[in-house]
């Protein structure tokens, strides 16, 4: 009758705690889910606002890049191949295209992650103590899975918070080290990319005839691709070391927040979960709650 007692009030217990993890599931943990979201969300808009920005200089180097430019310095025509001279802007910025991607890729996939584990992760620990209660009163046998079962569920409520750690750590790494520099670096590469919005809205003055429109549409593209040209070439060093800081921040995001952290917190799960210290706890905790085996064998 004790034992029946001890189980019916593990039982209640079981159903409470239940009951709990799943009311919460609903809810947004305060501090840590908001700033998790704002991390993901800003990066995110932060990584495509770079990549439309990279890809606006690339646009203006592919319309000048194959372009001849006729200078007259001092009254001498001099024929500039642009090619040559903004090959290393073309190739850096594709380079940079392609780190974005990747970043935005992986933010995006985090960001899932982040919203699929605070949807599900406390509703399957709520299931998983709920699968609990019918153990409990089938005896010792069912020891080993109540076992089973309360590893689990620790797993799960680690893995609810892994992801809002991650964003923590990587939050304040942007912040504080890696924000000023794409910042800056930004500023130098949007009046470069300007231009394209510039050169691509060109259109013939109205109020001319045809050929005379063409005439004037066809003169002021010559210029604006000059100036465009100018303005690379006299900008070329920054505009290299701004494209270089670029890649240099969202690599580090890139080899942080893809490679180190998620590899250390899967090295810790299964550091935990091979773990003797935690077995010891869950065999230690099972056995309370499955008080049986030690009334049925005295």
């Amino acid at each position: 009758m004790n034992g029946s007692s001890k189980k019916l009030k593990t039982t209640l217990l079981l159903l409470l705690i239940s009951t709990l993890f799943f009311s919460t599931s609903f809810i947004k943990l305060p501090g840590i889910d908001r700033i998790a979201d704002d991390y993901f969300s800003e990066s995110i808009k932060a990584a495509t606002v770079a990549y439309a920005t990279t890809r606006g200089v690339n646009a203006v180097v592919s319309v000048v890049k194959e372009s001849h430019l006729e200078l007259a310095p001092a009254g001498v025509g001099v024929t500039i191949a642009a090619g040559q001279i903004l090959d290393p802007i073309d190739d850096m910025t594709e380079r940079l295209s392609s780190v974005l991607v990747a970043a935005i890729a992986s933010l995006g996939i985090q960001k899932l992650g982040f919203e699929v584990s605070e949807a599900i992760s406390f509703k399957a620990i709520a299931i998983l103590l709920l699968l609990t209660i019918p153990l409990l009163w089938m005896g010792s046998t069912s020891t080993p899975l109540v076992q089973t079962a309360i590893k689990l569920s620790l797993i799960l409520l680690l893995l609810r918070f892994m992801l809002p750690a991650s964003a923590l750590i990587s939050d304040s790494l942007y912040s504080n080290w890696l924000q000023p520099d794409m910042e800056h670096s930004m500023q130098k590469l949007s009046v470069v990319s300007e231009k394209y919005h510039e050169m691509s809205s060109m259109t013939p003055e109205e109020g001319r005839g045809f050929f005379s429109s063409l005439t004037a549409g066809a003169s002021d593209n010559v210029e604006r691709t000059r100036l465009a040209f100018l303005n690379m070439v006299e900008n070329a060093e920054n505009i290299i070391a701004s494209l270089l800081n670029l890649m240099t921040v969202y690599l580090t995001i890139f080899i942080v927040q893809v490679l180190m952290l998620p590899l250390s917190m899967l090295w810790l799960l299964v550091s935990l979960f091979k773990s003797r210290t935690l077995d010891a706890f869950t065999s230690s905790l099972a056995c309370r709650l499955v008080p049986v085996q030690k009334q049925t064998s005295s």
